[in-house]
């Protein structure tokens, strides 16, 4: 019930479903842990369930590359932590691919027909709201504390998500005039919204379970958390990241690098003194394209400079 695993399952979620011109039922499909890992005898959903979980858990060591929680699987290679992808990204990675045949049905439908409008094609974000539900709530059986929490921060993710759509409005006319505009709603790039919850993540609220439920401690008392609270809820404190821990995941901080043309020395120096770790800085060189020309017909021409950047080292 670490916050740290919280945000990294929410992450997951967040594969982002692509633009779709009409709606999608969804079939019926599996309901618990084990029928969802037996799609491992379908080759293809399984590259489709591994291609999301490479890009959530990409989008969350990026979030979190400077902290000294980085989003590690520790010992735990990525197809180790399959079972928790399938879990997470199923239902956006199915809406992907069920949106993806729906934009192919309407393209040889266009085929057929001359249309006088070009319609924008929206994000369905309701079938995407719907799978998650089906396939990620239903795993929470029973009524305690992990249950609850679960369902609460999963519902926090959807609200995130829903909560990055923006109108997108293109005009059609000559020199656009905008004698014709098409609209549609349209997601927020991916590390938009791992970035919303970043900024939930950092304020996120200890909760207890009592009788059943989530309370949240308010002016000493114990007030109900309803599903339209917007934060993210944790119920015990995160363990020690500073210290290599097998059982979480945990790397540690000794060891840990840090180059100062990704982050500023002084910050990497921090990340080793806040948990009480000394530094070894060395310079490292590097050579980059530089003052780089256009050069007609048709092609860039660049020289090669050398740069100088830090490697930050945490030791004892």
């Amino acid at each position: 019930m670490k916050l740290s695993t919280a945000i990294l399952a929410i992450l997951f979620i967040l594969v982002r479903t692509q633009p779709g011109c009409s709606k999608t039922k969804s079939n019926s499909g599996p309901k618990s842990p084990n029928s969802i890992l037996r799609q491992q005898n379908y080759p293809l959903l399984w590259h489709i369930v591994r291609e999301g979980g490479h890009r959530g858990l990409a989008e969350c060591q990026q979030q979190f590359k400077n902290e000294i929680w980085n989003c590690s699987l520790g010992n735990k290679n990525i197809h180790q932590q399959l079972p928790i992808f399938i879990k997470t990204t199923l239902p956006f990675v199915q809406t992907e691919q069920n949106t993806r045949m729906q934009v192919r049905q309407n393209k040889k439908t266009t085929k057929r027909k001359h249309r006088l409008a070009v319609g924008g094609c929206s994000d369905d974000i309701k079938f995407g709201e719907k799978e998650t539900r089906r396939f990620i709530d239903k795993l929470e059986k029973g009524n305690d504390a992990r249950t609850a929490f679960n369902l609460h921060n999963n519902e926090v993710g959807r609200k995130v998500v829903r909560a990055s759509l923006t109108k997108e409005c293109k005009c059609h006319g000559v020199t656009g005039s905008c004698n014709l505009k098409t609209c549609w709603k349209q997601l927020a790039p991916f590390n938009v919204v791992g970035s919303e919850l970043k900024q939930k993540y950092r304020a996120a609220v200890r909760v207890s379970f009592l009788n059943n439920k989530l309370h949240k401690r308010d002016n000493n008392r114990d007030r109900l958390v309803t599903r339209k609270h917007k934060k993210l809820v944790y119920l015990d404190s995160s363990p020690d990241y500073c210290v290599r821990n097998s059982t979480v995941g945990s790397p540690g901080m000794l060891g840990r690098t840090c180059r100062s043309d990704v982050l500023p020395s002084k910050e990497c120096k921090s990340l080793c003194n806040s948990c009480q770790l000394r530094h070894k800085t060395v310079e490292h060189y590097k050579q980059v394209k530089c003052r780089c020309k256009f050069v007609w017909c048709c092609t860039v021409k660049c020289d090669l400079c050398t740069v100088k950047y830090s490697l930050t080292t945490c030791t004892k």
